[in-house]
């Protein structure tokens, strides 16, 4: 791992306040990076900052609901005005619920679409004349185990959003390839973070005991791989959805 593989590089992170996104943001800030940390939760946004900027990284902290198409648009101009230009942007705010499908409410249902699915098209479809007049971006989606293999546990909502995400992750690809801009997307499963505490420790072992690995997953392993996939390194690998999973999950 190189120290100043983000020097000169501005990021977006989205639900940066806490778990994976923050983990991100620490180590992207580690190698040099000018961070944008956004999330709805404002009292933990203030903390992730000051723990950012104790690194000595440049750190602009944004309140934002990335289902407000405004608030995601003025956040984007905000870091444009800022830092004068915007190389990665890493779509991981996302709901997760648990619900049978009897139990899940038209509330439910719209608030995961909107968050998972409308919050990523709006973030992409922001930054994309930026990042062709640039000719240059990375993007990462954080999509899901659920979306390749569908899940038994959370709002059958979850799993058809991270399909999409894969999805669009693909025509993204395709559509800003030529200009420099590559997008990609991991496939978590198992990791440990707040979303993840309606996971009791009997559930814990028990899932633990079915992947190869004999662990479950931790937000270091998703920020591993999303460094590499925001670096000039993974330039030729574009349109794809990479499980991270211990081997749980192998396609």
């Amino acid at each position: 791992m190189r120290e100043d593989r983000f020097t000169g590089k501005v990021a977006f992170i989205t639900g940066a306040a806490q778990g994976m996104g923050y983990q991100l943001a620490l180590d992207m800030a580690r190698e040099g990076a000018k961070l944008v940390i956004s999330d709805v939760d404002q009292a933990q946004l203030v903390q992730a900052k000051a723990g950012i900027e104790k690194l000595g990284a440049s750190v602009l902290a944004l309140p934002c609901d990335v289902s407000s198409r405004r608030q995601v648009e003025e956040a984007i101009d905000a870091t444009v005005k800022e830092f004068g230009r915007l190389d990665i942007l890493v779509n991981n705010a996302g709901l997760l619920k648990a619900a049978v499908i009897e139990d899940t409410s038209d509330e439910l249902i719209n608030k995961t679409l909107d968050i998972n699915i409308k919050g990523v098209l709006y973030a992409i479809r922001a930054v994309t004349p930026l990042m062709k007049q640039q000719q240059y971006g990375r993007i990462i989606n954080v999509a899901s185990i659920a979306g390749k293999n569908g899940d038994n546990s959370t709002t059958f909502a979850y799993g058809a959003s991270k399909g999409a995400v894969i999805s669009l992750t693909r025509s993204v690809a395709r559509q800003l390839g030529p200009f420099g801009v590559t997008c990609n997307a991991i496939a978590p499963h198992a990791v440990m973070t707040k979303m993840m505490e309606y996971w009791d420790d009997k559930k814990k072992e028990t899932i633990a005991n079915l992947i190869p690995v004999r662990r479950l997953g931790t937000v270091e392993d998703m920020s591993h791989l999303m460094m590499f996939l925001a670096s000039d390194e993974s330039g030729f690998i574009n349109g794809e959805t990479i499980n991270i999973n211990g081997g749980y999950y192998m396609d």
